[in-house]
């Protein structure tokens, strides 16, 4: 009898629905990452990509209803969430794709409205974190964080004495071309940075960096993708406008989000990519997965030393880290490769070691394939209630009312409750 291949429904995004300029990057890249290695391992993969609002549930729900599967697993923030609210019951893998609480506390509220931000995304974890069956994080830190959530809440219970319900899979390198800028400068010596310019992104160390490198080295340039997402506009309008001021603004090169095709070839001359991190809960926990599509490609990791991929490229060799807040230290980060091809040389090799080995996409998904093979399910009886309820609920939206009443006066109250009402309204009528 032929052995039925396991179908598996991935939830996430795939590029289709939010692009990366709308803050969507990060579940594109980790959705991309996973429907890799499930197929690679052998698996039918189903690739459900839900829209951004509420009402997205319905999307998934149109998926499950198309084909049967022995099991689903989601990337967070929202599509995670959308499989919760509708209605799937088998076992579920969660990617907690960042710690969320940290990243809302970073940017603030951006509904002008305050603390209302920071209640919608504790819904949305506490959500997460009351119904998933196993849970990954693309840093080991936020995996030890997720263990501590989980005890909080009273989800391992006596039937989990001996499971870690939590792995690390950090955001792993992929096959792709190696760039032809770190070994051959004859045009000059490239920095890029490429992703958005995050509420955790320091864009004063890195302008101030390069401008101390580009006064030493002439033939030093910096070019830009990405750039500018909803909840961090300021981060990157800033760097915009003391670019635009600079003495070397002819060597800097804004050219915001590109196509794929344009992103190999910038990719393809780089010499050196950087990021430089600010001192934050979100830096302590969080991944910056850009840093991996570098090393991927053979380009030297410049970065400061926050997150801890910073300290896997130090370790293993595949870059320089920085400490925050230097620029002095970044400027000499960026002179010292320009000038030192034997080096660059060796950090390419180092790359080449951690791809084949500890950073392949084989070690690194191992804990989801084993998982996917023989899905077993957490026990859902627990021991305490949601800090925040789930954002569909009536004490949800009780909350809301209570933080707006005590903010804002009972007048401002009410015309939120109006306000969902007529919404709800909207929706059930279309």
């Amino acid at each position: 009898m032929e052995e039925t291949i396991p179908k598996i429904l991935l939830i996430g995004n795939d590029g289709s629905g939010l692009d990366p300029s709308r803050g969507a990057g990060a579940c594109i890249a980790r959705t991309k990452r996973f429907r890799r290695a499930l197929e690679d391992a052998g698996f039918q993969v189903d690739v459900c990509s839900p829209g951004s609002r509420l009402e997205s549930k319905s999307d998934i729900r149109e998926c499950l209803n198309r084909s049967s599967y022995s099991c689903a697993v989601a990337i967070s923030p929202h599509p995670a969430e959308f499989a919760i609210l509708a209605g799937t019951s088998f076992p579920l893998w969660i990617d907690m794709n960042g710690m969320h609480p940290a990243e809302v506390h970073l940017s603030g509220d951006l509904s002008g409205e305050p603390r209302l931000e920071m209640l919608r995304i504790l819904s949305l974890e506490n959500t997460l974190l009351s119904r998933g069956d196993h849970y990954s994080a693309p840093s080991s830190r936020q995996a030890h964080a997720i263990m501590g959530e989980l005890y909080l809440l009273g989800r391992l219970g006596p039937s989990a004495k001996n499971v870690v319900p939590v792995s690390p899979i950090p955001h792993c390198a992929l096959e792709a071309p190696l760039s032809a800028g770190a070994t051959d400068t004859s045009q000059g010596f490239s920095i890029i940075s490429t992703g958005s310019f995050n509420s955790w992104f320091d864009g004063d160390t890195l302008f101030d960096g390069l401008e101390y490198a580009m006064r030493r080295n002439d033939r030093i340039t910096f070019t830009s993708t990405g750039g500018s997402v909803p909840f961090a506009d300021d981060q990157y309008r800033e760097f915009e406008k003391r670019s635009s001021g600079s003495e070397f603004r002819s060597r800097i090169t804004l050219a915001g989000w590109v196509s794929e095709e344009e992103l190999d070839r910038i990719q393809n001359e780089a010499g050196a990519a950087v990021y430089t991190d600010i001192a934050c809960g979100e830096t302590l926990l969080g991944a910056r997965t850009r840093a991996l599509d570098w090393i991927s490609r053979g380009i030297p990791v410049v970065c400061t030393a926050g997150a801890e991929i910073s300290e896997t490229v130090v370790s293993k060799g595949m870059g320089i880290a920085v400490p925050q807040g230097d620029p002095v230290s970044l400027g000499e980060a960026f002179l010292k490769l320009a000038a030192e091809p034997e080096t660059v040389r060796s950090i390419r090799e180092a790359q080449e070691v951690w791809r084949r080995g500890d950073g392949s996409m084989t070690t690194i998904f191992q804990p989801l394939i084993q998982w996917c093979r023989e899905p077993e399910q957490l026990s859902r009886d627990k021991l305490c209630p949601p800090t925040v309820s789930t954002v569909s609920s009536l004490r949800y939206r009780l909350t809301v009312l209570r933080e707006i009443s005590r903010r804002l006066g009972y007048s401002r109250a009410a015309g939120f409750l109006l306000q969902s009402i007529v919404a709800k309204l909207t929706r059930r009528s279309g």
